[in-house]
C-alpha cells in the first residue's frame, strides 16, 4: 500500500499461503493454538477467537510475563482477580485487613504527631532562649 492508505498495525485476517478448505462453522470454536508471525518491532496479532475467549477488546490493557521461556498473556481484569484470589488466601477467616491497615495508619499518625510536637517544642524553646 504505497499510495498513503497504509494502516498502522497488522491486518486482522492477513492472507495466508494455505487455506484448509474446511467448512467454517457458524459457531466459533475457541482457538487453543494459533501460529502467528512476529512482525516489525516485535508485534503480533492475537487472533479474534482468542481475544474473545480471553474477554478482551481492542484498547484494553494486557499483562505480559515470561514463564519458563513462554510468553503468558492475561487481561488486566484476569490479572487483578488472580492477585485478589492469591491475597485473600493469605487472610485468616474473620480477619479484617482494612481494620488492621487503619490501626497501622493511626499508630503511624500518632508517631508523626508526637515527633512534630517535639520539634515544635524544641523550636519554641530556642526562640524563648534568645
Amino acid at each position: 500500500m504505497a499510495n498513503g492508505t497504509e494502516k498502522a498495525g497488522f491486518d486482522e485476517n492477513p492472507p495466508t499461503e494455505f487455506e484448509s478448505g474446511a467448512r467454517k462453522s457458524p459457531l466459533r470454536v475457541p482457538a487453543k493454538r494459533e501460529r502467528v508471525r512476529l512482525g516489525e518491532g516485535g508485534r503480533f496479532v492475537i487472533p479474534a477467537a482468542m481475544r474473545e475467549e480471553m474477554g478482551v477488546k481492542p484498547g484494553e490493557d494486557l499483562i505480559l510475563h515470561v514463564e519458563n521461556g513462554e510468553l503468558r498473556v492475561r487481561s488486566w481484569l484476569q490479572n487483578l482477580r488472580r492477585v485478589q484470589a492469591e491475597l485473600s488466601a493469605l487472610k485468616k477467616p474473620g480477619e479484617s485487613v482494612v481494620d488492621e491497615f487503619l490501626q497501622q495508619r493511626r499508630e503511624e499518625q500518632r508517631r508523626s504527631d508526637r515527633r512534630l510536637d517535639q520539634l515544635h517544642a524544641e523550636g519554641t524553646a530556642r526562640k524563648g532562649s534568645k
